[in-house]
């Protein structure tokens, strides 16, 4: 089976190895799942808009299933992008990709305690919630991540020191959502 995750910089897992990008998500689930292959198209800063620049390559990989993750960057007040526009953006990924084999995940949770960072989580629950209600109307498969990560006990320690990227734990966390959902595919 093969899986394309299709996102940011956390899907490109920036700071994972020595401070650059890894493909920690693919080690994890292929690890764990060995016939599945993973396909990371992340690239660190991207949001919707430069998604659909780029969707294409996605879309060539014919993946089995195909994982949508974006919302960090778009809710960031420097990428001038509203959580309607966001949405819209999403839909044209769907409609290109085959909504019976896409799942979307929700925007992380974010530590606005920091200071490094941009983004006010009252923001990022915005874009969430658009996620969560475009999955609703197009019937289509959601990893929370967001909610999962408030569940756990310290969600802050989840994160690297930016308040944003994420720690092993948190990748830990989402890989599990993902293998969780390609088993109930399979089955």
């Amino acid at each position: 089976m093969k899986i394309a995750i299709f996102g940011d910089s956390i899907t490109n897992g920036f700071g994972m190895d020595e401070g650059g990008s890894s493909n920690i998500l693919a080690r994890l689930i292929e690890k764990k799942e060995p016939n599945v292959r993973v396909l990371l198209h992340g690239i660190n800063g991207d949001d919707t808009y430069g998604g659909l620049l780029r969707l294409k390559y996605v879309v060539e990989e014919k993946a089995d299933l195909n994982f949508i993750f974006f919302g960090a960057n778009d809710a960031s007040p420097y990428h001038l992008i509203r959580p309607k526009e966001f949405k819209d953006n999403l839909e044209q990924m769907i409609a290109q990709l085959d909504g019976k084999r896409t799942v979307l995940i929700t925007p992380p949770f974010y530590n606005d305690d920091e200071p490094t960072h941009y983004s006010r989580l009252s923001e990022v629950e915005l874009f969430r919630q658009a996620t969560i209600d475009l999955a609703k109307e197009k019937s289509l498969k959601l990893i929370d991540i967001y909610q999962v990560m408030l569940e756990q006990e310290n969600p802050k320690a989840l994160l690297r020191a930016d308040g944003l990227h994420f720690t092993l734990e948190a990748y830990q966390l989402l890989a599990e959502e993902i293998l969780t959902v390609i088993k109930n595919f399979i089955q």
